[in-house]
């Protein structure tokens, strides 16, 4: 067991920012240990008697998994008495109801279910230990100004004495993404409570349609400057955590796939087409580089080319340790069952909370040679750094979010050996577009308007 005095000195420093603020952001880049270190300030609360109870929303698998693990994996949490509010709708109702402060420290909610709860809570009075504290794991979550979850947790957050708000990528898509967890985690109190007067203060749509939006010039050194007081985080050089080494392995499109992209690409740019074409269609291409296009709505599936299915047989003949396989679509992961079993385990749609959690478990004890992953289901929170250090996508993310967060799921705390990334890349496709968004930090505009340059030059050469 683990002793507190192994807590980092910046994270000494933090617990000590969340103990003394009643609104603060605690950024910490993936692995650095924002769950002990919330919780350490969360014990000490409790001890000094300033709280009762500790409120916990985060992502459905992290509220399951990572929480109870790290309790019990610290002496000074350990004998935090926590419950996990999950099942049904009605077992959740019994769970709520049962919730004197001799009964539990920390309450510990799914995201998934934060609509419901919010609703919930409304019907229980002011006084109850549940608004003491509230923390919000993956706050950066909250970041779309429409999402419902979003607007219901900002309109109740004034209820609780205490919030704070974790994330390890705060703003991972740009400045935009600062307001709604800033709107939740500090109450309003920051930038007010509309984000379109706070967007249209700063910021200038570059487009005829208002699709997307630009800082003004010095707007977001004024808004790091606002919010830096709130946030609680680490130099860069605290973490002493080696970079991963990324790999890109570049495959070519054969002819007959590469005349179907061509044909996708030209729908793309002909002309003026809205942002929700654009998706489509840039998701269709997406699919072709991956080797394959969903032809209807039941996504029946055709086989375009096997490039992609030749990488991964070689990684796999080459590997030498175990290694997280990343995917994107359904038809990836029936792409790494073809090749390496149907029983191959992985965390993604479709896989319970039981299973998966096994699999976990089976990972870090070293037990699995590959484990398949889909970034929406291991994001964010999850400790796999004692399974490996080898991680091969087969295709970049568009997400710089699930990027950054999907390697540190093995570039953390805990890991041993230099993490390595390998990336398959589909030459002159929306691979490299995805890859200059999440590996070369451009925003999607510039990531696009560098793939057009490309295909252009292409063209010309030809």
């Amino acid at each position: 067991m683990r002793q507190k005095n192994e807590l980092r000195p910046y994270q000494e420093r933090i617990a000590t920012h969340l103990y003394e603020h009643d609104e603060a952001l605690c950024v910490l880049r993936p692995g650095g240990g924002k769950t002990v270190t919330a919780l350490t300030a969360i014990e000490e609360l409790l001890r000094d008697r300033v709280i009762r109870h500790a409120l916990v929303i985060a992502p459905k698998r992290v509220a399951r998994v990572v929480w109870p693990d790290e309790i019990d994996l610290w002496k000074h949490t350990t004998k935090l008495r926590y419950a996990i509010l999950d099942g049904s709708p009605s077992q959740r109702e019994g769970l709520l109801g049962r919730i004197p402060v001799a009964a539990r420290d920390i309450t510990i909610v799914g995201l998934d279910v934060a609509q419901w709860l919010v609703d919930r809570l409304a019907t229980i009075g002011q006084a109850s230990p549940l608004f003491d504290l509230l923390v919000i794991d993956e706050v950066s979550r909250l970041r779309n100004p429409t999402g419902k979850r979003a607007k219901a947790l900002a309109k109740a957050a004034g209820r609780w004495k205490m919030v704070w708000g974790l994330s390890g990528t705060l703003r991972p898509n740009g400045p935009q993404d600062l307001f709604m967890p800033a709107r939740v985690a500090l109450r309003g109190k920051l930038w007010g409570k509309s984000f379109y007067s706070w967007r249209k203060e700063h910021f200038y749509p570059t487009d005829r349609m208002g699709y997307e939006w630009k800082a003004l010039p010095d707007a977001e050194d004024k808004l790091n400057a606002e919010i830096a007081p709130y946030i609680a985080t680490v130099a860069e050089g605290e973490l002493k955590q080696p970079k991963p080494q990324i790999i890109l392995d570049y495959v070519e499109l054969p002819a007959a796939a590469r005349a179907a992209y061509d044909s996708m690409h030209k729908r793309l740019v002909a002309g003026d087409i809205v942002a929700a074409s654009t998706g489509v269609a840039t998701g269709k291409m997406a699919q072709i580089a991956n080797g394959f296009l969903y032809t209807d709505e039941h996504k029946n599936v055709q086989r375009l080319h096997e490039e992609k299915t030749r990488w991964l047989e070689e990684l796999i003949e080459d590997s030498s340790e175990p290694t997280l396989l990343v995917y994107d679509f359904n038809d990836d992961l029936d792409l790494l069952k073809a090749v390496l079993g149907d029983d191959l385990p992985y965390l993604g749609a479709g896989v319970s909370d039981k299973q998966a959690a096994q699999n976990i478990a089976d990972w870090n004890a070293g037990k699995l040679r590959f484990m398949g992953l889909h970034p929406a289901s291991g994001g964010h929170g999850l400790n796999l750094q004692h399974g490996g250090a080898d991680m091969a996508w087969l295709s970049p993310t568009w997400s710089p979010e699930y990027w950054e967060q999907t390697i540190a799921r093995l570039n953390r705390s805990g890991q041993t050996k230099q993490v390595m990334v390998r990336v398959c890349v589909a030459r002159d496709t929306v691979d490299e577009m995805k890859l200059d968004r999440v590996y070369r930090k451009m925003s999607a505009q510039e990531a696009f308007e560098a793939y057009l340059r490309r295909l252009a030059t292409k063209n010309k050469a030809a």
